[in-house]
């Protein structure tokens, strides 16, 4: 007896892919983020700054000086470039640098994956 797949399950399953593809490429557009980060500055860059995520076109950045923050923002256009230049196809629309001054954050929020804030 052949089984019939329902058009409603198909489309479940592609959603599905689609979505862990999405956190896939989200994940490797941050990571090469960071090290462009490193090819634009230096390794100790990412004490102060690091790419938290990327999102329809966002790759936002978390900074914990003003300064940097301010530099990195100005170096924006070639960041971009470094990612697309190590994940052709990627689509960064902007960079967003979220400044974190040591009165909103933890001391290590910078190694925590999932802070927010």
């Amino acid at each position: 007896m052949k089984s019939e797949n329902k058009l409603g399950d198909l489309l479940g399953a592609a959603i599905g892919r689609a979505g862990i593809m999405r956190q896939v490429g989200a994940a490797v557009v941050v990571q090469a983020g960071n090290d462009s980060l490193v090819e634009l500055f230096d390794e100790g860059v990412l004490e102060f700054a690091q790419c938290r995520s990327f999102d329809e076109g966002r790759l936002s950045i978390a900074c914990v000086h003003a300064a940097l923050a301010q530099e990195i923002q100005m170096q924006s256009k070639e960041l971009i470039e470094l990612i697309t230049g190590r994940v052709p196809g990627a689509e960064i629309d902007e960079v967003y640098v979220m400044h974190r001054s040591s009165a909103h954050r933890g001391a290590n929020w910078h190694k925590d994956p999932y802070a927010t804030s």
